[in-house]
């Protein structure tokens, strides 16, 4: 091998870090990709090591929500992808970019069943359904191209993850370092006559509303003006919350489970839809789509998305930022109060909703919260309802699983929020239940010596569960669990930890944990 050759698994981190800025990746080293792991060591990338592969997913998933910026995954073939599977299908469901590299078997074994280590029939077949696309790479020279590509679906299109599997010896082969292979791609862009259209229909609105997805996470300035302009509350999905801070007095927040406030969004006269599915996991009213009795218009950046859930009066395709400056432009300012209004009676009604077994906990969370600190939560009864009462100030400070609703994900999300943001403080709530799903990332977080603070609300089980199974009278079976004593187990990794029953102990030991640093464990011990 000449000087000026790489090994393929060298250059393409060379690539990676050389032309788009790749500075970390998410992986565990293996046999099978030891030469991506010669690459990040020669280009100085850093490495994080969780403790398994599904958390290598959650961590770079938690890393993109905080820096806008594609996750990147490293694994080895077989059971390295199929383990990461899960958060692949979150990122994939909450439209976020992640980049999963990983080594596969030998060419001259693919698909032919000959049982060599690690083998499936067809790898890049197993992560199709929840990737912008997955392909399998036996020529070096394609690489250039995939990787740019996987670039525009990041930057140009609605974020979706991409798979790439690489043959072992394809991996190890020589070549010269790869050139970006520059395609050009952009946002698409508002049709002005659609853009006319909303116009008119918003500027003769007596009851305008905003609601906000996913899809706009990066036009928190834009959102803001819109609303002032037309003095309209704005709901936030989960994926949008932090986008309008929760302290201005249009915002109204994660209201949209409820159904007094799904009752006024459908009697608008005019209801502004931005960058949002309005999904089941948005509304929580089983199944049931809203149903807008006034006009709608719709704005994202994905066309096949315009006409899902709701046919609108006005379908505009672009990106959230640009197409609202756009119509901002034609918008006739307003001199009223009744959008602020109409906001705080939303946030009085989910607070009111809120059940008193969590309010207590909540109110003292609250209190201690940062303002600039990064909240990860998991599907857990205490998260369901943070969602609505805890304050987001800033857009990518919220992080969750709403999409795909799997458990968890809070621990290693905040992981990699903590490696993004590390001067930045890191809230991490889960249930007893999902916290064991990826427990043993609390040594990754004892070694990179994260500044997490994690609130584990223990009632012994899945009372979620339980409560579903009374719902329909069904005899409970298998919701009765125990982690038996989490605090001792946190303190095995390494993690101060603290058991409270009471919520004035919780606000002593979140001021001690927050004033401390590093890794700290706090146990709710629910009766």
């Amino acid at each position: 091998m000449t000087s000026e050759q790489l090994k393929v698994g060298e250059a393409i981190i060379d690539l990676l870090s050389r032309e788009y800025g790749v500075d970390v990746v998410f992986g565990i080293p293996g046999v099978h990709n030891i030469e991506l792991y010669r690459g990040l060591h020669r280009s100085g990338v850093k490495a994080i090591s969780p403790r398994h592969e599904q958390g290598a997913g959650f961590m770079a998933d938690g890393w993109s929500i905080v820096t806008g910026k594609p996750g990147i995954c490293v694994l080895i073939s077989g059971p390295g992808l199929t383990n990461v599977l899960t958060p692949i299908a979150q990122a994939y469901h909450d439209s976020r970019p992640m980049l999963v590299i990983a080594s596969t078997t030998p060419t001259d074994a693919l698909g032919k069943s000959f049982g060599p280590l690690h083998d499936l029939p067809d790898q890049a077949a197993v992560a199709r359904s929840v990737c912008a696309f997955s392909e399998t790479v036996t020529d070096p020279s394609t690489l250039p191209e995939l990787i740019e590509r996987a670039w525009n679906v990041f930057t140009s299109a609605r974020p979706r993850p991409v798979h790439i599997a690489i043959p072992m010896d394809v991996l190890a082969q020589t070549c010269a370092p790869f050139v970006r292979k520059h395609i050009a791609a952009t946002k698409p862009v508002a049709h002005d006559s659609d853009v006319a259209k909303a116009f008119e229909l918003i500027n003769s609105s007596q009851t305008p509303v905003i609601i906000a997805g996913g899809g706009s996470i990066d036009a928190s300035k834009e959102i803001i003006a819109l609303a002032e302009l037309l003095d309209a509350p704005v709901l936030l999905t989960g994926n949008a919350k932090g986008v309008m801070p929760s302290n201005h007095p249009l915002c109204a927040g994660n209201c949209l489970v409820f159904g007094r406030v799904q009752k006024d969004i459908e009697s608008a006269d005019v209801v502004i839809v931005v960058g949002t599915e309005l999904s089941d996991t948005d509304l929580y009213n089983d199944g049931r789509a809203l149903q807008f009795g006034g006009k709608v218009v719709r704005i994202d950046i994905d066309p096949e998305q315009i006409n899902r859930r709701t046919k609108p009066t006005v379908g505009i395709v672009g990106d959230a930022a640009q197409t609202i400056t756009k119509l901002a432009h034609g918008i006739t300012a307003r001199q009223t109060s009744q959008g602020a209004h109409r906001a705080e009676q939303w946030r009085d009604h989910a607070r009111a909703k809120t059940s008193d077994t969590f309010t207590p906990w909540l109110e003292v969370i609250e209190h201690w919260l940062p303002d600039n600190a990064i909240v990860a939560l998991d599907s857990t009864q205490l998260g369901y309802s943070a969602h609505w009462w805890l304050p987001a100030l800033h857009s990518r400070s919220w992080l969750a699983p709403y999409g795909f609703g799997t458990l968890g994900c809070a621990l290693p999300m905040a992981i990699g929020a903590s490696v993004a943001a590390p001067d930045r403080p890191i809230l991490a709530i889960a249930g007893d239940g999902g916290w064991l799903f990826t427990v043993a990332e609390m040594a990754a977080a004892f070694d990179l010596k994260s500044d997490i603070v994690m609130i584990l609300w223990d009632n012994s089980g899945y009372e979620q569960i339980r409560t579903s199974f009374d719902d329909v009278a069904a005899p409970r079976m298998g919701v009765d669990v125990s982690s038996h004593d989490p605090s001792a187990i946190a303190r095995g990794f390494g993690w101060k930890a603290v058991d409270v029953t009471q919520p004035d102990q919780l606000a002593s030991a979140l001021a001690t944990a927050l004033a401390k640093g590093g890794p700290q464990f706090i146990r709710i011990a629910v009766s």
